[in-house]
């Protein structure tokens, strides 16, 4: 994680030694004006929604890769695929009105409309969900198991068989 952080600040600084307006014009729309995120160990990213569309996009490349009908690839493809969506539309409006995509208004609408807190913490859950797809794939998880299950292994209890009055026991 530090490291990151070096390069963040390594990148940034190259781009205020440009000496060309455009550059200092689009490094100041791309600031963020949040200083913090409030949770210990989470620094506030430079631009996130552009780094999440790259993961997002990483992972649904890997997860092409598991069989169609493999249950992780469809679940995790869904919700991979519509917060993709939902990025691609706030930055097509932005984009609309001539703002940078990773403005605190546009990722304030992000985080609205996926509503599983900040943004970072979003772009930490994809970067792990991209190292478990990985993993998914090492294992093998979609092939067919090596032996079968023992019968009722997977058949769950049911309240409404037992019959049992509350407190008493089988």
């Amino acid at each position: 994680m530090f490291g990151s952080i070096v390069r963040r600040a390594a990148s940034s600084s190259v781009q205020v030694g440009r000496s060309t307006a455009s550059a200092s014009t689009n490094l100041a729309s791309a600031a963020r004006t949040r200083a913090s995120t409030h949770i210990t160990g989470v620094p506030v990213h430079p631009a996130p929604l552009a780094a999440l569309e790259k993961v997002y996009d990483s992972t649904l490349s890997l997860l092409n890769t598991l069989p169609q009908e493999s249950v992780y690839r469809n679940a995790t493809s869904a919700v991979t695929e519509y917060r993709l969506a939902v990025i691609k539309q706030i930055k097509d409006q932005e984009k609309a009105q001539g703002r940078n995509a990773d403005n605190e208004e546009a990722i304030a609408k992000f985080e609205d409309k996926v509503d599983q807190g900040l943004v970072e913490e979003v772009l930490s859950q994809a970067e792990h969900e991209q190292k478990l797809v990985a993993k998914m794939l090492e294992w093998q998880a979609h092939e067919p198991l090596e032996h079968a299950p023992a019968p009722g292994q997977w058949t769950y209890f049911n309240m409404a068989e037992e019959n049992v009055p509350e407190g008493e026991m089988k």
